[in-house]
């Protein structure tokens, strides 16, 4: 299994780097990255989640749409998946996932669910970027300093605070790779607990 995103994106992550707002204002440039091709299939390990069933089903101008399901036992992620009735039905510890869009390209990896579409990460990131979803950069690796799984990789990471209607976030955290993608999240809870999750496709 070769480790890399969704937002966008194993499910989860998605949708907490989702908020509420006007449209974009920052598109990404760059040629189709592997991530968004049709097939293409997530996982992570979010605490509470398993059974992950997560693919790209289409590819429409350079937009990938992720549809399927997972198992999530954690109330503190099912709050988050609540609140999100348009992408996602949520029965019992079962998670069915529709329309989640986004757009993966060698230049980094942008939203296009929620009323908020922007771009999550760019991969010329400088410390001090911002976006307009309220994400900022806060470091960019010039060395191997970012622990992945048994790797060391440069890693650039991004901040975001609560915005919009998110049930039970208080902060994500999450970390980009221009070779990888999306490798990592860490969401910090209202109740003051967090949980760090590395995101993987295969």
């Amino acid at each position: 299994m070769k480790k890399l995103l969704l937002i966008l994106l194993a499910v989860p992550a998605l949708f907490i780097a989702t908020s509420c707002g006007e449209n974009s204002k920052m598109k990404l440039e760059g040629d189709q990255s592997a991530m968004g091709e049709v097939g293409t299939r997530f996982s992570g390990d979010f605490a509470g989640g398993s059974d992950f069933n997560l693919s790209v089903k289409s590819l429409d101008n350079g937009i990938s749409t992720v549809e399927g399901t997972f198992t999530m036992t954690d109330p503190r992620y099912k709050k988050i998946l609540k609140s999100l009735p348009k992408y996602c039905d949520v029965n019992g510890d079962k998670v069915t996932v529709h329309d989640v869009r986004f757009k993966a390209t060698t230049d980094g990896i942008e939203n296009r669910s929620g009323l908020h579409e922007d771009v999550i990460i760019k991969y010329d990131a400088k410390v001090g970027d911002t976006y307009s979803n309220g994400g900022k950069v806060k470091h960019v690796s010039k060395d191997n300093d970012f622990q992945w799984g048994s790797m060391k990789i440069k890693a650039i990471q991004v901040e975001k605070n609560k915005s919009g209607k998110l049930d039970g976030v208080k902060k994500i955290t999450y970390w980009g790779n221009h070779r990888f993608g999306l490798v990592a999240v860490e969401t910090e809870f209202d109740d003051g607990t967090s949980d760090f999750a590395t995101i993987s496709i295969f």
